[in-house]
């Protein structure tokens, strides 16, 4: 299950490719197993659970503290190395397999986020799953995920190296941080639309009337529109039936459009998926972007990024579940392109390094980050809370910013207790 899954994915994987690659029959599968769902969360499990275990006895072992952690993170970088494949299954495919998946990944979740806990000197939370936490823990997955699948991986020692200053660069979480109430952490969500196509609030009926009105347009007009109502509903659809459940003829009923007018768009399916995904993409960097540049210094652009990035997505979910949760498991040309849209943020955090006064973090600290607010954004999709996104810009933001001016500082920006402008300066 492992081997074909982390070749072709959850959704192309069959029993048959299962015991082929295993050497059994089709009735010694079932004996084992009820279906391939089963076998899945079975094999998932037991990755998860070895990898956490390894940790935690390196932690151990190391007697804790920092040299406990890069202890950790060296048996999970070794594990990761030696079963790329399995890194796939586990931070990618899981959510193809549905609910269940979901749930499953958010029971492992948390055991990791308990022993990061323990290293910040985190007190427990009511906010569950914890923000930071969250976000270290998708952060350190995105990196080895990129590592393990480069053909000439990094030198093992400063890959920790690097992981664990970025890490201890939050410990400890400042009290201001920790105490912080949601409203004081909340930015207010605008009203939605139906990105990617038009961003303007869907209305009932919305289907047939289009074809009438269109009698009395130009050409070009009804081409566009065509054009608009095809993204919006290969979007609209994907978020309430998953990419792979959707149908051409679906998309096209919901689009009001025939068939024939689809294919003089749109190659197929997943042709008006990807176009509907980079043009939610471009107008959710256009916004991010904006509101980075108008800010006063480099500290508030991040806040401000994280605030119109979390708003944005918040304020259109089906765009939000197509870019963080279908595209990645879609197809291996949708999931590509999902991680290289999530890393075309990364620029306005790279400005940071110039920004520093003293000696910068490590350089893996921008992907690190960038991972870590991806998986902030695909929680919430996932557990359908996306509306509470918003409420976690503070501690995105002091994410964002504590491995490069300080924690204290960062903790200061992230609750608005400073609003003048302050230096760049490493804390």
């Amino acid at each position: 299950m492992v081997e074909a899954v982390g070749e072709q994915g959850y959704a192309a994987t069959t029993v048959a490719d299962v015991i082929e690659r295993a050497g059994v029959s089709r009735k010694a599968f079932y004996e084992h197993f009820p279906n391939k769902q089963d076998c899945f969360l079975k094999a998932f499990d037991q990755v998860i659970t070895t990898g956490l275990a390894r940790a935690e006895d390196a932690y151990r072992e190391a007697s804790g503290g920092q040299e406990g952690i890069k202890a950790a993170l060296t048996m999970l970088f070794e594990h990761a190395a030696a079963n790329p494949r399995a890194v796939r299954l586990v931070l990618t495919e899981v959510g193809a397999v549905g609910p269940e998946g979901v749930a499953r990944r958010e029971q492992h979740m948390a055991a990791y986020e308990a022993l990061l806990a323990h290293h910040l000197s985190a007190a427990a939370r009511s906010r569950n799953p914890d923000p930071i936490l969250r976000a270290l823990v998708g952060g350190l997955g995105d990196v080895l995920f990129e590592l393990v699948q480069r053909p000439r991986r990094p030198e093992r020692h400063a890959v920790v190296a690097d992981l664990a200053a970025w890490m201890s660069s939050y410990r400890p979480i400042p009290p201001a941080l920790m105490s912080a109430k949601k409203a004081d952490l909340q930015t207010r969500v605008g009203a939605g639309g139906r990105a990617p196509g038009t961003l303007s609030p869907q209305t009932q009926s919305s289907g047939r009337r289009g074809l009438r009105g269109e009698r009395s347009s130009s050409h070009s007009y009804v081409v566009h529109n065509q054009r608009e109502r095809i993204l919006d509903a290969a979007a609209n659809l994907s978020a309430a039936k998953g990419f792979a459940a959707v149908t051409v003829r679906e998309i096209a009923d919901g689009a009001a459009v025939s068939l024939d007018a689809f294919y003089e768009h749109f190659i197929d399916k997943e042709d008006a998926f990807l176009v509907a995904y980079e043009v939610g993409h471009h107008k959710s960097l256009a916004v991010v972007e904006r509101a980075f540049s108008e800010a006063p210094d480099w500290p508030r652009g991040i806040q401000a990024a994280v605030g119109a990035l979390f708003d944005f997505l918040a304020c259109e979910p089906a765009f939000a579940h197509l870019a963080l949760a279908d595209a990645l498991v879609a197809s291996p040309r949708t999931a590509e392109r999902a991680r290289k849209g999530a890393s075309a943020y990364r620029h306005m955090l790279a400005r940071g390094l110039e920004e520093t006064s003293s000696e910068p973090p490590p350089s893996i600290t921008i992907a690190a980050i960038a991972g870590g607010i991806f998986e902030l954004c695909s929680t919430c999709v996932t557990q359908k809370r996306l509306e509470t996104l918003p409420e976690a810009v503070g501690e995105a933001t002091y994410f964002a910013l504590a491995p490069f001016i300080g924690n204290v500082e960062a903790a200061r920006i992230a609750t608005g207790e400073d609003a003048a402008p302050t230096s760049t300066r490493r804390v």
